[in-house]
């Protein structure tokens, strides 16, 4: 599916964190903004956001289910995207020059 950008983004980290399925992570907060979204910290010490469908929380340590990365796109308004996936008004989007990431689901509306 094609998704157009409505409003622009700016990326929230100049870095991503990569998580592989099996890694365990420590859990912090969830999102008060955006329930389902937890603060977890890798095996390096690199903290970041993770959506709660792709953990298995047992108490403040998951087990990551899903491969995932936290990365996110630096998107300007009019650009067309592919859909990828959506998790908790985000959508992992693949922009035309091939690179991945993650967009406010509120940013993109469906185009052909």
């Amino acid at each position: 599916m094609k998704l157009l950008v409505v409003k622009p983004h700016r990326a929230s980290f100049d870095y991503s964190v990569s998580f592989k399925k099996g890694d365990r992570v420590r859990v912090g907060r969830e999102d008060p903004e955006m329930p389902g979204w937890y603060w977890c910290e890798n095996i390096d010490g690199l903290w970041s956001w993770v959506p709660e469908e792709y953990m298995e929380m047992r108490g403040d340590v998951a087990t990551i289910t899903n491969e995932y990365d936290t990365g996110e796109l630096t998107v300007e308004k009019g650009e067309v995207l592919e859909h990828v996936a959506e998790v908790h008004l985000w959508t992992l989007c693949r922009s035309r020059d091939g690179r991945q990431g993650w967009v406010p689901t509120a940013n993109l509306e469906k185009t052909r």
